[in-house]
């Protein structure tokens, strides 16, 4: 049985459909990292294989800062995420 995700994905302009609509989400993403330090430049565009796109980041924090944490510095409770990526993925 023929891989049909491999045959779309092959098809004309599909690929830069894919390319163009990440491009989008990471813009997005950049724009809701604004007034967070350099978090915006942890953003990036990674390309696993020839099909697929993703919009990364790449934060030794990541998961923190996307989905909040405890604090454990000052004391101060739970510090909520910044949900930068969900965020770019449903204003795309």
């Amino acid at each position: 049985m023929p891989d049909v995700g491999r045959i779309v994905a092959g098809l004309p302009g599909v690929h830069a459909a894919v390319v163009k609509a990440a491009t989008v989400i990471l813009e997005n993403a950049r724009i809701n990292a604004l007034g967070h330090g350099n978090l915006a430049a942890h953003l990036n565009l990674e390309y696993p294989n020839r099909y697929d796109v993703n919009v990364t980041l790449r934060h030794v924090a990541a998961l923190s800062i996307e989905e909040g944490h405890w604090d454990e510095v000052f004391h101060s409770g739970y510090v909520p995420g910044l949900h930068v990526l969900r965020d770019a993925v449903a204003g795309s």
